[in-house]
């Protein structure tokens, strides 16, 4: 049995009687030992340690204001969020809606707004004039893509696209895309895109290469052989044939000179 030094029993002592403070020993039980104790017996005291919501600070109790004004405002069908001073009665922003991708759920959606446009403003237009209350508002700016007229010209880039997403109180769900797009014109829209850029790029020697666009049925075709005709023949009926005009058109002229001659001698 080892012995030690009275300064190292008080350690001991003191270490012991700390950890056992957060022991709660029931009264009612004549204990005599520790090793008796069983586990109803030893009840830790566990503080509770979750916060009030009136001891927190104000940024929790601002989150908290907000949150009844809001649903209080739902209830009465009133505007969730403070309305502006400045009204506008002809508003000429132009809104797109988007249909939803995949990651987006039935309960947000997507739109096209102008670069100027901020969240506040979706908020206010979609209310006002949709009355459709827009919730956690963000915000994609998307980069300008690069653009060529045709292969001279140099490229440049677009404008940007400014994209909103916002959930929503109620559901929406996208109608199915039709299998056919026949009424909507979609392939004739397709082919002709692809053919002004077949046409662009069709120089030198791919004059007349044949294109993809509309199977290959609108051409570009080469001329049509033609009779050999000597110039100076060639140069012969032209001018007989200029002549001939020229004779018409005065021939026509004398013909209305003399009805309104007519008409005036009546």
């Amino acid at each position: 049995m080892p012995r030690f030094t009275p300064s190292i029993n008080k350690i001991l002592i003191n270490d012991i009687t700390k950890n056992l403070s957060h022991v709660q020993l029931n009264k009612s039980n004549n204990i005599r030992s520790l090793a008796t104790l069983t586990e109803e017996q030893v009840a830790p005291t566990i503080p509770n340690t979750a916060p009030d919501l009136e001891d927190l600070g104000k940024p929790i109790k601002l989150n908290a204001k907000i949150l009844k004004f809001t649903e209080s405002s739902i209830a009465k069908d009133e505007p969730h969020f403070k309305i502006g001073g400045k009204k506008l009665y002809l508003p000429t922003a132009r809104i797109i809606l988007l249909r939803s991708n995949a990651k987006h759920t039935p309960y947000q959606a997507k739109f096209i707004v102008p670069k100027s446009f901020n969240k506040l403003d979706l908020r206010d237009y979609l209310y006002h004039v949709y009355g459709l209350r827009a919730f956690n508002i963000t915000t994609q700016l998307l980069n300008a893509r690069y653009v060529r007229s045709n292969v001279v010209s140099p490229r440049y880039r677009g404008p940007q696209i400014k994209k909103m997403t916002i959930e929503m109180d109620k559901p929406f769900i996208w109608p199915e895309e039709p299998v056919k797009n026949d009424p909507w014109l979609d392939y004739v829209s397709k082919e002709l895109s692809k053919y002004r850029e077949e046409a662009s790029v069709r120089i030198g020697s791919d004059e007349y290469k044949p294109g993809k666009s509309f199977e290959s049925v609108v051409g570009p075709y080469e001329p049509i052989a033609q009779p050999f005709v000597p110039k100076f023949l060639q140069r012969t009926f032209l001018n007989e044939k200029k002549k001939a005009e020229k004779l018409a058109i005065e021939s026509e002229n004398l013909n209305k000179i003399e009805k309104l001659v007519s008409q005036q001698k009546i």
